[in-house]
């Protein structure tokens, strides 16, 4: 399943294998591993994936499936802006019809940080920050705010997530909503790694990861956290064990 996933990725960033793994994996290695033949270590993996700039949350989310309009009009814009597409992106902001305008207003969020505009200016900052009084969690909202976790100074990311694993848990939520909430945990285990922030930030994260309910479809969530937790404890053999689990399923 990770190597059939892998290789529609690759072909969405339009590379050759040689391109995909050229000084970070063995081609022939990669190639065994699309064609379901090998297993590849969580650690190449996660290597391969950060090489590219691909989040793992962003990789894990296209297990799942979608069918609505407003969730393909989603992955259509997460999947142009994983790729780099600003010419997809700025289409998408000129010539469609958004239900939601929020959408709009975070897609020219995306256009800014793909050009190089980094420092939000105020109606940004105003919009993002909104989330922080939100109290409906729907999928919606979820989707907007998964792709602005970034945006946010450490501390306000802190107090919006747990929010977020608080309303989810406590109230009964849809799928989708959960899958989102399981993207936005992912998410930001990779924020608090990448800015090295305290591991009970990081064990909130995984905490929520594990009382995802234990379906098929949250899965890989689940195994995900488990990783996490291993790395965040030094158990580098414990994270191993657990390596073996991702690649088969």
């Amino acid at each position: 399943m990770i190597g059939a996933h892998l290789k529609e990725v690759r072909k969405s960033l339009h590379f050759s294998q040689e391109q995909m793994t050229e000084g970070i994996l063995d081609r022939s290695l990669y190639s065994r591993v699309e064609n379901d033949c090998s297993e590849i270590n969580v650690n190449d993996l996660v290597k391969l994936l950060h090489y590219h700039r691909i989040l793992v949350a962003d990789f894990l989310r296209g297990f799942g499936t979608t069918s609505t309009d407003i969730e393909i009009l989603q992955n259509r814009i997460t999947t142009a802006y994983l790729n780099e597409d600003v010419v997809t992106l700025q289409d998408l902001y000129i010539n469609t019809k958004f239900a939601d305008v929020r959408m709009k207003k975070v897609i020219r969020i995306l256009i800014n940080r793909l050009n190089g505009v980094n420092n939000l200016d105020e109606r940004d900052r105003e919009f993002s920050y909104s989330f922080l009084n939100e109290d409906n969690w729907n999928s919606e909202n979820l989707w907007l705010v998964l792709h602005m976790l970034d945006l946010y100074e450490l501390s306000d990311l802190k107090i919006l997530v747990e929010t977020i694993f608080h309303k989810v848990i406590r109230k009964k939520t849809n799928e989708r909503s959960m899958q989102l909430a399981a993207q936005i945990a992912l998410k930001y285990l990779e924020i608090c790694c990448k800015r090295q922030t305290k591991n009970s930030e990081i064990k909130n994260a995984i905490a929520f990861l594990q009382k995802l309910p234990k379906t098929t479809n949250f899965a890989i969530h689940r195994i995900a956290a488990e990783y996490y937790n291993r790395l965040v404890n030094h158990d580098q053999e414990g994270a191993d064990k657990i390596a073996n689990l991702l690649v088969r399923n």
